[in-house]
């Protein structure tokens, strides 16, 4: 006779009812994982969901604060020189709070147009900047 034959006669009925405890066991315990994984992955979606629209309206009223707040904008703008002008005079006419002296926006108005000199021509036209709010 075949040893494992034998072995498993030996064992009578109490073999066939082993594997049929083994089994449910197995399939307990693979149910207990699915469980889990399935608590898991419901867990992360609420979190997920929970701290994100935290995030959103965190960014909302930021982005509210925003509106409230007028920015401040450096614009430019394209001038024609008339009989009499000088940097002087523009300066004075467009110059903000933004500058720290009339003598720096005038060099800034001398780079911007590529001036080498102060003297400018009736007919040129001139690109000065200015602050304004949007």
């Amino acid at each position: 006779m075949d040893t494992k034959r034998i072995y498993r006669e030996s064992r009578g009925s109490n073999y066939t009812g082993y594997n049929r405890a083994s089994s449910r066991r197995k399939r307990s315990v693979h149910v207990k994982k699915l469980f889990v994984g399935i608590f898991s992955l419901f867990m992360i979606l609420g979190l997920s969901a929970f701290y994100g629209s935290g995030l959103v309206s965190a960014h909302d009223s930021a982005h509210d604060n925003v509106k409230d707040d007028p920015v401040r904008c450096k614009y430019y703008k394209s001038i024609q020189i008339h009989s009499g002008d000088t940097l002087w005079n523009i300066a004075e006419e467009y110059i903000t709070e933004d500058y720290e002296s009339v003598n720096a926006y005038i060099t800034e108005v001398k780079k911007i147009n590529k001036l080498s000199s102060d003297q400018i021509q009736d007919s040129q036209y001139l690109t000065v900047p200015y602050y304004d709010y949007r």
